[in-house]
Formats: structure tokens, C-alpha cells, sequence
């Protein structure tokens, strides 16, 4: 066997349009077609892929037949944190800004990549990375300064 990318991440959640409306507005993702499942949800595309599925933490036999049964709390768990590649910089910290969604940025060592931490509705801790050359693309790149409330 050769694992070639992870495909997706569930996240189950007790608030799902608030949820949704997240990961669409302040990451940038678009919803799309999702298979007739025997529960509530929302699959969150990008690049035509579909990345994220979001589902609804009801109380029914389909989700817990299908999936099984899970408590959802607020956090991550074991895992620490999503990363997502993304691009324009400026304009997401414009977008985050915008929606009020608190933030901090690193530079990381050596590699000059941008890293954006903000955490989703749920708690669950998320980065955005962009790369040197998305740095580059802009007159004022961001600097890496924090914003964290």
C-alpha cells in the first residue's frame, strides 16, 4: 500500500451552519455535492476536491450506525491542529480581520513560510500556510506580527 495525501477531515460538531459558514467565509472553501448520507452534514470543497465534511453530531441511528458513536466536545482531542495550504496572504488577514476572527501569525524559521493560527467555532485549532512565494507576490507582504485575542 502507498498512501499518497490525506484525502479529507470529518469534523463533527453540535453546531453545524455555524460550522459551515467558518469554513466557508473565513477559510475560503466552497460547499458541493455530497452523497445522500442517512444524516445532516456539509461537504466543504477545495480545488474541486472535497477537503473538509462536516457533520451534524444528531442523535439518530444513521450517523451512529454509519459512523459510530462519539461525544463532541470542544477542541481537538489528540490531534493538534489542521493545516491548510492556502495563498494571498493579504487578503486572507483582510478576510479574517473583517470577520472578526482572532489570529496569530509566525514566520517559520529558515523557511520564510507564513503560518496564520485561528481556531474554528468549535475550538478546533486550524493553520493556513502560505509559502515564500506567496509572500513574494505582494508589495507589502504581511510580517508576521501577532493577533491573538
Amino acid at each position: 500500500m502507498t498512501i499518497h495525501a490525506i484525502d479529507h477531515v470529518t469534523l463533527r460538531t453540535d453546531q453545524l451552519e455555524q460550522t459551515i459558514a467558518f469554513y466557508r467565509d473565513a477559510i475560503g472553501l466552497q460547499e458541493g455535492g455530497r452523497p445522500p448520507f442517512p444524516f445532516p452534514g456539509c461537504w466543504l470543497y477545495a480545488g474541486g476536491r472535497p477537503l473538509l465534511h462536516i457533520v451534524a453530531n444528531t442523535q439518530g441511528e444513521g450517523l451512529t450506525d454509519y459512523l459510530g458513536k462519539r461525544e463532541t466536545e470542544q477542541g481537538s482531542g489528540c490531534i493538534d491542529h489542521i493545516s491548510l495550504s492556502a495563498s494571498d496572504p493579504v487578503e486572507t488577514q483582510a478576510r479574517l480581520l473583517r470577520l472578526e476572527v482572532p489570529f496569530v501569525s509566525r514566520v517559520i524559521p529558515e523557511r520564510n513560510e507564513l503560518q496564520l493560527f485561528l481556531r474554528d467555532n468549535n475550538g478546533v485549532p486550524v493553520e493556513l500556510l502560505f509559502t515564500q512565494t506567496d509572500i513574494d507576490q505582494h508589495d507589502n507582504p504581511p510580517t508576521g506580527g501577532d493577533r491573538d485575542e
